[in-house]
Formats: C-alpha cells, structure tokens, sequence
C-alpha cells in the first residue's frame, strides 16, 4: 500500500487535470480552466479547491506524493521563448546549425526548406580543440581563445553558454574545462555541455538538445518555483516530481538542472496511464494503440506487452530530440481544428486550430470559424445541455452559424459538413495510425485501441472500424487520463555509455567495462533520486544501439546483463539478426556489426495501491437520461443516453449509444456494445 495520497497534474491548454487516489485505490478526479500565461496558477487554484473539497487534514497533505506533466517545454521550444544562447563549437564546425542533416521535410516540394536553426550564425563561435574519435586529446584546448570567443558573443547579446565539442560524447574533459573557465570569467552567466546533457555522437543532435535545454531551463526553473510556493501555501511541503517524457518521473530539483528530461511529459503521462489504465482492466501485457484527441492535436502512440514504446528519434518544431521519449505521433485533428474549404472547394479539417481562445464557435466565444467540436455537436454526439469539465456551457446555435458559413461555400447542408468533417478527421487519424504501426513492423488488427481525451471516446470505436480494431477501451478518466498517468508512475531514468566498436574487433572486457561504468552511474542516479520517495524495488533493463556495416540507422537491441559482464560476442550478435529480422523482415548474418551505444533504463516502482477504482459520487438512480437522435453514417438514428457515473460494473449497453460523463463523451455506435469492467472501464467491442 502507499504510504499516502497520491496527486497527478496535467496542464493543457483549456483544461488543467487533477487525479487524485487515496490510500484506498479510490480515484478522485477534478478539472479547472487553465491560465496559458501563468500556468502554475491553474494548478495552484485547482489544488486549493481539491484540499476544501476533499477535506484533507494536515497529517494527509504531509504524506502526499505529487507528479506533474504539463507542455509548458514543448510550447516554449515551440514559441522560441527563452535566453539568447551563444554556442561555443570545435573549428571548423561553426556552421552545424545551417547544415543540420542537409535533409529536406518535403523533397517533393520546390519550396520545401529546412526549419529556421535554433541559433543564429552570429552566435556561434569556433574554439581551437580536437577531441580523436578514440577519446584521444587530438589539439589542446585554447582557453584563450575561448575566453575571446565568449566575450564575442556576450558582446552579441547571449544570456547563456552552450559548450558542444567534437567526440565529447567520448571523453568530454574539453568541455568540462571550458565550463570551469567560462564560469570563472562569466560568473552570471549559465553554462551548458554537451557530453553531460546527454553524451551521444551526431553533434547536431546533440548541439541542439543542449541548447533546447539551456533555452528551457530558466522557464521550467520559474514554473517549479511557483508550483513549490503555491503548493505549500496550500499545507503540501513534499517535493514534486515532474513527469518525463519516458512515461516515468524524478524529482523536481534534478529536473531543474535537466528539464529536456520533461521535454514532452504531457502526451508521454498520457500513453503511460493508457498502459496503466489497461492493465487495471486486465488487459496486461497487452499490445494497444492509443489515441489522444484534445483541442489542438490526435496524438496517437504505441504499447507493446503493456509497456509503452520509447524512441531516441523523436522530433519538436522539427528539431531532434535524442533523450529516450514515448513515441507519439501528432496530427492537427482535435476538438478545435479548424473546418475550411481550400481554394478547390474541397472541405479540410485542419492542421490549424483554434485554440482555447478563441474556441470552437460552440463554446460561445465567437460564430465565425468553425472547429471539430462543431460538428460533434450538430451530429448530436454532444448535447449542448452538457458543461465540458463541469464548467463550459455548449451553443448549438453557435456551432450552426459557423458551420453554415463553410456550408454556403459548398452549397451543400450543414449536416453535410459535418458528416464530411468527422469523416476526412477518422481518416486522418485511420492513415496517420497505420503509418504508425507499419513503422514499427506490427499488424493493426493485433492490437487493442484506447481512446482517451477530450474528443478520443467520441471517434475511438469509428477509428477502430477503419483500422480492423475490434476491441476500444475507454478508461474511467479519459479525459485527466495524463493526470492518472502522472499519479500512477514510477521513477524512471534513462543512461547511455558509448561503445562505437564493430563487434567482431571489440575486446570482452571494453563491452564489461562500459557495462561496469553505466552501472555505476545508474547507481548514483537511484541513489540520488529515490531520497525520500517510497520504492519498493528496482529494474535496470539493458540494451545496445547496433547497425549493419554500412547501414544509415540504428536497432535498439534488448539484451541480458549477463552478456554485457561476459563480453559475450555471439550472444549479442544473434540478438541483434534477430531484432533486424523482427522490425525488418530479413537479417545478414555475414555482415559486420556495428555496436554503437549502451543503454540503461531504470525502473524504481514506487509503493501504490494495486489496484484502483472510480470514488463513490453518492449518486443512485438509473443511469439512463433519455434518448436522442444522433447522425451516423450519413443518417439518423436514435442513441440511448447515459450517465456514466450511474453505470454498474458488469452493466451492458447496445448500439447506438451515448454515455456521458465529467471530462468526456463517450460513442458507442450502432455495430458495438460495451461493458462497465470491475476497473470502471468501458470496454467496447465490435459485434460480428
């Protein structure tokens, strides 16, 4: 059992999302509107209110645990907020920024350019050092040239320094003694190095992570200092832990000095608690696609054996993200997606969105633009007899006025518009999906679909249909489903060591000794990080990036430890032909390998409740409100409505049916039925 309360937070854009499970298991679940230019606010508001209504004792608040996920980072990478930073690089590489991977995003298109460098030319600036590929001292550091260089960029303007050295990734003494000259010369300025950050070869890559993390820090820095003084002035003195992009956490005051870590815990908490909210349904081990449809994107991602699948190729704002991230795939087609007609006439949804501010028409803010929300409510699957969150009243008026602008143009109904808009949106979400699940070698119609978000219960069993799912979940909070992942997570870190050896040449004992170093640091890192959190025990899974002999991109390989102490060659070869083979369809086996790098990812299961269950609302009665006539497939027919917090485990409902709850609306189209599971999941499944 934990030792306490437990409380996960989601900042999003309209909402921000609070979970809260007792000692109990019991989930409490509470939404209030989010302030987008103080985020920590909604959050501190939010808190204040749960505290009154919860009736929370002083002696609960000082055992309570609190995880945060937030796009705080990703928006302010986004937005290119942040200090101006100056770049120091090795001669003769001053211009990595311009040249990226010399790759195009559209090499289809004549106009098709590479995304605007993070830092601009005048910035940038050469230091006489060479580091050997070997970690061999190449060329001696000139310090006082860096001193010169710095003053330089100073002089231009920067706030902070970024240190990124050729092969630091292999011996980053170079780097350490720039950072001990520029802090002596530079006392008020931050300084940042590549080979702490994250130690990989591809200096591009590694560059601009470092840069993203010198360019977030002071951002997030401000945020958790908020969040920590409004917290305690609210009775709750624990430290917080912050949400990584892993699907993990770590504590906030490491987060402070690495905030790339948290880069993209929003959507990573969210395909987390759909694991998590799997396996409570029973569900485990299970290999799922989840869909997250808020206001602005469908983010769409993958679990296999009940574990969400990270990647070290992520991008943001098309930059590189080399940190371990939950891979998720973001389309422009949320609740407020814009519905427009191109020059051709032709009806498109999207990427543009309206945002919370001004909203879909049907929030009443406006009548003019139309947003997918829009079309959700004419088609009758939302009620503008509803309060989104509790809080936001639905104008059907308004959503009519505005879709009927797009409808003229057309000359066709509003009806129509929004049958097309709902149709090319499931599209969009079938195409990107199964995009998704070819890149990683896996057939759709093997997996399970969970569906969550704002929007995601509304199109989840439609997107199955398109993709041959026959099995959607739909958690008991899809709409704070990232808040219960943060509530529900483990402290989790990731480390990389590099080998940059060709199998057949290297020596048993260099494979142990990398395996020796990464343990020890994995070691320090859990020591450090699980001070004063409630861990119950820990795994480090160990795998290598390997690659063919002239191959252009890496297999992750998971691996047993015992090959790594052993330096067992043949072991780790077959391991990778046949993770080539899987992803792949064919291996090589007389090719050289290439081991490029080791990694550790560490798991520290934090003490919990083993399993959870929805708070009792106190509420009785019968959980159907009535019936309506809704639009499917180009017609009407009439939907049984329900309430879902009325609903019984084990109760059945039939096709076509709506089912409302706080924070979403769940469709239960004609061709399906669905079941409250003991978990308070509704699990939907196709009739055949």
């Amino acid at each position: 059992m934990a030792s306490g309360l437990t409380l996960g937070v989601d900042v999003g854009g309209t909402f921000t999302d609070f979970i809260v499970v007792d000692e109990a298991g019991a989930v409490h679940c509470f939404k209030v509107p989010s302030t987008p230019s103080r985020p920590a606010r909604s959050t501190i508001t939010g808190f204040g209110e749960i505290v009154r209504e919860l009736g929370l004792s002083a002696e609960r608040l000082a055992a309570m645990q609190h995880t945060h996920s937030s796009t705080i980072a990703t928006n302010a990478v986004i937005e290119r907020r942040g200090p101006a930073i100056g770049v120091l690089v090795t001669d003769g590489f001053r211009d990595l920024f311009e040249l990226q991977r010399l790759a195009v995003p559209d090499p289809l298109r004549y106009d098709s350019q590479r995304p605007t460098p993070l830092v601009a030319r005048s910035l940038v600036a050469e230091v006489t050092e060479r580091m050997g590929f070997d970690g061999g001292t190449v060329t001696p550091l000139d310090e006082e040239q860096l001193v010169e260089q710095a003053r330089r960029l100073r002089a231009r303007g920067c706030e902070s320094f970024v240190v990124c050295f050729l092969h630091a990734y292999v011996n980053g003494a170079h780097e350490a003694a720039a950072r001990e000259v520029l802090r002596r010369e530079f006392p008020d300025v931050p300084v940042e190095v590549s080979s702490e950050v994250w130690p990989q070869a591809r200096e591009y890559e590694r560059a601009t992570l470092t840069v993203i993390n010198a360019s977030i820090r002071p951002i997030m820095q401000a945020y958790l200092d908020e969040i920590a003084e409004g917290m305690r002035g609210h009775g709750l003195a624990n430290e917080a832990t912050i949400a990584r992009s892993n699907g993990g956490m770590q504590r906030a005051h490491t987060i402070r000095a690495w905030p790339v870590a948290a880069l993209l815990s929003g959507p990573a908490a969210g395909v987390a608690g759909a694991a998590r909210a799997a396996a409570e349904s029973g569900w485990d081990r299970a290999d799922l696609i989840t869909i997250d449809v808020g206001g602005t994107s469908a983010d769409i991602g993958v679990v296999r054996a009940g574990s969400p699948l990270l990647s070290a190729e992520e991008t943001i704002a098309q930059m590189p993200v080399l940190v371990p991230t939950i891979a998720v795939s973001a389309i422009g087609a949320g609740g407020g997606s814009i519905i427009w007609v191109d020059e051709l006439g032709t009806l498109k949804v999207g990427p543009q969105s309206l945002g919370a501010d001004p909203a879909p028409a049907c929030y009443g803010k406006q009548t003019h633009t139309p947003g997918l929300s829009d079309a959700f409510l004419l088609a009758g699957w939302l009620s503008d007899e509803q309060r989104l969150g509790g809080r936001i009243g639905l104008s059907l008026d308004g959503a009519r006025t505005a879709l009927s602008r797009v409808a003229d143009r057309m000359g066709a109904s509003v009806e129509d518009v929004a049958d097309g808009a709902v149709r090319i949106a499931i599209a969009m979400m079938a195409a990107e999906a199964s995009k998704v699940l070819a890149r990683r070698g896996v057939d759709a119609p093997a997996f399970r679909l969970v569906a969550f978000g704002g929007a995601g219960p509304l199109i989840g069993a439609l997107l199955a249909e398109e993709i041959y799912v026959d099995s959607v979940l739909i958690p008991p909070t899809p709409g704070a489903l990232s808040a219960f992942g943060a509530a529900r997570s483990d402290l989790e870190g990731d480390l990389v060591a590099p080998v940059y050896r060709k199998l057949s040449v290297v020596e048993p004992g260099d494979v142990a000794a990398a395996w020796k170093s990464t343990k020890d640091r994995a070691a320090e890192w859990l020591a450090n990080e699980q001070d004063s959190l409630p861990v119950t025990g820990t795994v480090v899974s160990w795998s290598l990036e390997m690659r063919y002999e002239g191959q252009g991109f890496d297999v992750n390989v998971p691996v047993e430890e015992r090959w790594l102490v052993d330096g067992d060659a043949a072991a780790l070869g077959e391991a990778f032909h046949r993770a080539h083979e899987a992803t792949f369809g064919h291996a090589s086996r007389g090719s050289d390998i290439w081991v490029k790098e080791m990694r550790a990812h560490l798991v520290s299961v934090v003490a919990k409740p083993e399993s959870v269950h929805m708070a009792g609302t106190g509420r009785t009665g019968d959980p159907v409100l009535g019936r309506r006539e809704i639009r499917l497939a180009g017609g009407t027919v009439t939907a049984t409505v329900y309430d879902r917090a009325l609903l019984a485990a084990g109760q059945e409902l039939t096709g076509p049916a709506i089912v409302e709850q706080m924070d979403t609306t769940v469709l239960v189209p004609t061709g399906w039925r669905a079941e409250v599971d003991p978990s308070g999941s509704l699990q939907l499944h196709r009739v055949k």
